[in-house]
């Protein structure tokens, strides 16, 4: 005889949609595609969800329900495209950065592995850090993420003098703060946007820039 079964009732399955997972997550792909295409192009006034929506080919509701109101779209849109991908990895963790912070990098090759992240860095978020700069007096997050940026360049600026040279506080921070000025978004975008460099040709100068200027100083009180 067959050992008799009882029929399963209540037992909860867990329930696995792949497919709408990946949807979502093209969704959410397109939005900020969009989202940094119009802000880009027509900054922070000029860009409008329903801009977003409609470049993305999806509901202004989807882009509410993917990713929240405008001001998280330019947060989100800016955070991707600096990092360059998903990971939570810091820049200055990740190639050509860790190189320019090694304990032991020669000066040349310090100055060029900064000046090509510094380059890349733009070319994928140079024009949203300016949105984001000019949009964050007009909402409390946008300022948040504005100082945030602008407090951890300051600290990575600072970390590359201090790998190069021991130098007493004064001569630190004024190198710190002639470095953190020539290598911001705002040059670049003069020079590359205005000016018509290429960003092969901005990045040379920044690195010889760099090397320069800490070359200078190695040592000096």
């Amino acid at each position: 005889m067959l050992p008799t079964i009882e029929p399963v009732t209540d037992v909860k399955r867990p329930y696995h949609a792949p497919t709408r997972t990946e949807q979502a997550a093209r969704t959410r792909d397109g939005i900020l595609h969009a989202a940094d295409d119009l802000f880009s192009a027509h900054g922070w006034s000029g860009t409008t969800i329903a801009d977003i929506a409609r470049a993305a080919r999806v509901s202004p509701q989807a882009v509410h329900q993917s990713i929240g109101a405008k001001p998280a779209l330019l947060i989100a849109a800016v955070q991707r495209a600096a990092g360059g991908d998903s990971a939570e990895l810091p820049l200055v963790e990740r190639e050509p950065f860790r190189i320019a912070y090694a304990a032991d990098a020669p000066l040349p090759e310090r100055a060029a592995a900064f000046a090509k992240g510094t380059r890349e860095v733009y070319q994928r978020a140079g024009r949203l850090l300016l949105v984001l700069a000019q949009a964050s007096p007009l909402d409390p997050e946008l300022a948040q993420l504005w100082d945030r940026a602008r407090a951890r360049r300051l600290a990575d600026c600072r970390k590359l003098v201090s790998a190069t040279a021991t130098r007493s506080r004064a001569t630190q921070d004024r190198l710190t703060d002639l470095l953190f000025v020539q290598s911001g978004p705002g040059v670049y975008a003069e020079l590359v946007s205005e000016r018509g460099w290429s960003a092969r040709a901005y990045q040379e100068w920044l690195a010889g820039t760099v090397e320069t200027l800490l070359q200078t100083d190695a040592g000096r009180s």
